[in-house]
């Protein structure tokens, strides 16, 4: 279907460019929509790195918004677990959750984020 297209598009388009594409296999984790309300219920709204809350910044567009991590990776285990939302969860801004996974082998601890954004801020005060 996909070189069918290609061709009939070089009819009408001479100068179309081939777009190369590759398909991956990938397993999905499912997210617990309850797990995630617990653990704001429990944790709060606010970041627990830096403290950022999108309420307080972007008013009624921010609110009830936060990035919830899971503090144990999901693709580290092979098997299915059970997640406490109060342990195992934790509220992050979109920047600091960023920030934890940027390199995916080694994901930062809350204290690890904690300790480089305080190291950071120091130099700024």
């Amino acid at each position: 279907m996909v070189n069918t297209i290609l061709k009939e598009a070089d009819l009408f388009c001479p100068n179309s460019v081939r777009i190369n594409f590759t398909i991956y296999h990938t397993t999905k984790y499912e997210r617990s929509p309850e797990n995630r309300r617990k653990a704001i219920e429990y944790h709060g709204l606010s970041c627990a790195a830096c403290g950022f809350n999108f309420s307080k910044v972007y008013g009624s567009l921010g609110a009830d918004y936060i990035e919830i991590h899971h503090i144990k990776p999901l693709f580290s285990t092979e098997e299915e677990i059970i997640v406490d939302p109060f342990k195992d969860l934790i509220p992050l801004c979109s920047n600091c959750h960023r920030m934890v996974h940027r390199h995916k082998n080694e994901i930062l601890s809350i204290s690890e984020l904690k300790k480089i954004i305080s190291e950071n801020q120091e130099g700024r005060l």
